[in-house]
């Protein structure tokens, strides 16, 4: 049976014996907190400048670190808002990017625990890589991610609760039954732990609120989890898990017309002290490590009739196909006429009447709705340097059907009135070249303006990385530019293209040379240099940044052309292909999304003709091959700069064990949105 009352004072025994969470850094990444709410005025909580304050975020903030209403009212609290409110006080979710930023952020802050009350629906649960090696980087240095798991009630996995390492929360209500609304997706379920999560009294504007959800649940275990580490300093993430696995007895909930229930674990605080205890009597006289301990622990049998009598008797069932979110989780308000829940710190208050505070379903955005695609302005504080420099390939995507069938009506219709211009399909590149630039009798080009209705891409290795939206004083140039990018990343005879009477069907089958080798005129790469000014949602469904480009900045490049800006005017096909391997073996091996100073610099240096001219002319000359080739923050920078310097490494593979290695060394300034070289061109031999 589940007794509230023993619950709250197993709780207050782990905070008096923990300090109240003290010494314990914990990062909030959800909107940003009230400063002026009761139970956070006072709190050793980081301020943050910019996004406006949100009902989610303070009520979220409170429960971990609220004067009364905190589960580790000590510990030291670092906000990193990811989420905002719109005019209409509706919650807007952020991307995996953007989520992935703000964990690089608190990492940086030397944080132990961090809480992310949002979640992002997930067929597979993987997610992006940016957001897995985000999460990696939090494993490696023991720090704890505690994640919810959603309120869509469906059988599906969330990201980032799903992962590896991040402790998945779902809500329990005042009984110690299951909500229906949790997320149970086969990775959620395996690992999900039920904390307090319904009818969770919080301080809100005019007095205080009853509110619902995993998003409420998961700070509750993000404040355990500090009481945890505070008491046990050399607890490690493994043991951390271990131990509140090893805390949780069974519950069931039985759905509407399914006659087999579904067993959940339920984290009882009593049970937790219990083996807390046996940890805390270790530590006045040392003998075991604190994971030997832990396995101690799970032989010992954690039935207690006393809190769950009905353990024995359920087993574990099957995953419910759907079930249906309760009414509480699209719209919370105070209950009329209920007792209201204690809080953890203080005696119960009397409820007041209040707007309700919502936990709105999130979809493929974490914690927001699937048609809200909106910039994330609010959340550039976790973004330091937006600035990219990225290498890749032009693409284009429609972003939505009706966008879809506009090119699709447009084309066909065209084809019909020029016969040679068939096949005339949307998704086919050449076709959408001789869309764009098609010359009517009069010399007209009606179609050049249906440039700006597509999401112009970077792609590297045919995936959507960047939309490039151009947006300043130079788009017109801009958008010709990728026109331009897209005739010759396919390889056309231009001389041919240019023949209005050609047909698309020759063009297609002339993207290569008679001996078969790609078209002297199909370029390679291309690059991209500007800022990140938000994110948006393509044809497909993934949330990507928008990058608004400087023209400075977009360049593309063929083998051909590369070697005569490269090497000399008689330059041999050996040396051409060489040099091709060179820049190809760079671009594979170092290939990157250029968000980074470091990646920005590589790619500047990767594309730099004039500089890699020099070293390949060198290194060509004394019969050198490329090795390794990295970046280090340069030593010494001029005031106010940001640069990097670039390494190269060659070697002799005829005389491997004979021959020392040649090294390059030469400096990028990545400061401005156009990085440039300053300095000479070094090189030394290293054995």
């Amino acid at each position: 049976m589940y007794v509230l009352r023993d619950q709250f004072e197993a709780l207050r025994a782990i905070q008096s014996r923990a300090k109240f969470g003290e010494g314990i850094k914990v990062a909030v990444l959800d909107g940003n907190f009230d400063p002026a709410n009761p139970s956070l005025a006072g709190q050793n909580i980081d301020p943050v400048d910019g996004p406006q304050h949100t009902l989610h975020g303070t009520a979220v903030t409170s429960i971990i670190l609220g004067n009364k209403t905190g589960v580790a009212p000590k510990a030291f609290g670092t906000q990193i808002p990811v989420f905002q409110e719109d005019a209409a006080g509706n919650l807007q979710g952020c991307s995996q990017l953007t989520l992935a930023r703000a964990i690089h952020a608190a990492c940086a802050e030397n944080t132990q625990i961090i809480n992310i009350s949002g979640a992002n629906l997930s067929n597979t649960g993987h997610p992006t890589d940016e957001l897995r090696e985000a999460v990696e980087r939090c494993s490696e240095n023991n720090i704890q991610i505690v994640a919810a798991v959603g309120n869509d009630g469906l059988s599906v996995d969330t990201v980032p609760a799903s992962l590896k390492s991040v402790l998945a929360i779902g809500a329990h209500d005042i009984d110690g039954d299951p909500a229906p609304f949790n997320n149970t997706g086969p990775n959620l379920f395996s690992k999900m732990l039920l904390a307090p999560g319904v009818d969770i009294r919080v301080q809100a504007e005019g007095g205080t609120a009853k509110i619902s959800g995993s998003s409420f649940a998961a700070p509750m275990v993000s404040g355990l989890c500090a009481l945890i580490r505070q008491s046990c300093p050399d607890i490690q993430l493994a043991d951390l898990e271990t131990l509140l696995s090893n805390s949780c007895v069974p519950c069931q909930m039985s759905h509407s017309g399914d006659d087999k229930p579904t067993a959940f674990r339920r984290l009882d605080l009593v049970l937790l002290h219990e083996n807390l205890r046996l940890i805390w009597a270790e530590q006045v006289a040392p003998q075991k490590h604190v994971s030997e301990r832990i396995d101690l622990m799970s032989e010992i049998d954690t039935s207690v009739d006393a809190i769950a009598p009905e353990a024995a008797s359920v087993e574990p069932a099957g995953l419910p196909e759907v079930i249906e979110p309760a009414a509480e989780c699209t719209e919370i308000a105070p209950a009329q006429n209920q007792q209201p829940a204690p809080e953890f710190n203080a005696p119960p208050a009397a409820p007041r009447t209040h707007a309700p505070i919502l936990d709105s379903a999130p979809e493929n955005f974490v914690h927001a709705q699937p048609n809200t695609v909106r910039p994330q302005h609010a959340s550039s504080n976790i973004m330091a340097d937006n600035k990219v420099f990225a290498i890749g390939t032009i693409g284009y995507d429609f972003t939505n059907e009706t966008n879809r069938d506009y090119f699709q009506q447009a084309m066909f219709s065209l084809g019909e009135q020029y016969p040679h211009l068939k096949p005339m399909i949307p998704e086919n590149e050449i076709a959408m070249a001789r869309f764009l630039t098609f010359r009517d009798e009069d010399g007209n080009t009606p179609y050049l303006d249906s440039a700006t209705a597509l999401e112009w891409t970077l792609k590297i290795d045919g995936i959507p990385i960047y939309v490039i939206r151009p947006q300043n004083q130079f788009a017109v140039q801009q958008f010709g530019r990728m026109i331009e990018f897209l005739i010759n990343q396919t390889g056309l005879n231009l001389s041919k293209f240019a023949k209005p009477d050609t047909k698309t069907a020759d063009l297609m089958a002339e993207q290569c040379d008679h001996d078969g080798k790609p078209s002297e005129d199909k370029i390679d790469r291309i690059s991209i240099a500007g800022n990140i000014v938000g994110e948006t949602r393509l044809y497909n469904g993934h949330v990507v940044p928008v990058v608004s480009p400087i023209l400075r900045g977009m360049f593309s490049w063929t083998p051909h052309e590369l070697a005569k800006a490269v090497l000399k005017p008689s330059a041999k096909q050996e040396e051409i292909d060489r040099l091709r391997n060179f820049l190809e073996r760079i671009y594979y091996e170092l290939r990157n999304r250029g968000a980074e100073p470091q990646h920005r610099a590589m790619n500047f240096a990767a594309t730099n003709a004039h500089v890699a001219g020099e070293i390949f002319q060198d290194a060509f000359n004394k019969k050198l091959e490329l090795n390794a080739m990295n970046v280090q923050r340069s030593p010494v920078s001029r005031p106010g700069t940001d640069c990097w310097d670039i390494i190269c490494e060659f070697f002799n593979p005829f005389k491997r064990d004979e021959e020392a290695r040649m090294i390059y060394r030469y400096t990028v300034d990545v400061t401005g949105l156009m990085p440039v070289t300053f300095g000479p061109l070094r090189s030394w031999r290293a054995y």
